[in-house]
């Protein structure tokens, strides 16, 4: 912030339901904000607390959206999914109530992700393939037993 151009607590109220207005926020990204803004921590849990209130912020409503569109867009998998929430200080039990919307299309993105990727491979050994493709399963955030079952099955087809 440049010094001299301080926010009212009543403006970054403004802001901020301004910001969640335009795209789907949790909590902790608000209070990230308010703190740029130099909102004192009282002030700031207020303004939270009033936008949780107003339906601005809803950290439970916000995890089913990242869970829905990091799944389908981004193909992560949960592993990934959880640890970026976890990192947005989202609760545990949040996370797995929003984590059941994808649990059953695990095993079709990965088998579809390793198949394009083992286009793009080169090994000298398929035992080299194979790892190259556990890695990349398990990079997405795909758990390492899913991964391997599925590049052992791919690795066989082709």
């Amino acid at each position: 912030m440049i010094k001299g151009n301080i926010i009212t607590p009543e403006k970054a109220l403004q802001r901020a339901q301004a910001l969640c207005a335009k795209q789907e926020r949790c909590s902790n990204d608000i209070r990230l904000k308010l703190i740029q803004w130099q909102i004192i921590t009282n002030e700031a849990e207020k303004i939270i607390r009033k936008l949780i209130a107003d339906g601005f912020v809803d950290d439970e409503r916000y995890a089913r959206m990242f869970v829905r569109d990091k799944s389908k867009f981004n193909k992560w998998g949960p592993i990934k999914i959880t640890y970026t929430l976890r990192s947005k200080r989202i609760s545990e039990d949040v996370i797995k109530s929003a984590l059941h919307e994808i649990v059953s299309a695990d095993d079709t993105s990965l088998r579809e992700l390793m198949q394009r990727k083992l286009k793009n491979l080169k090994a000298k050994s398929p035992y080299e393939l194979k790892i190259k493709l556990i890695r990349f399963g398990v990079s997405r955030g795909y758990e390492y037993n899913l991964a391997n079952t599925l590049a052992s099955s791919i690795i066989n087809e082709h």
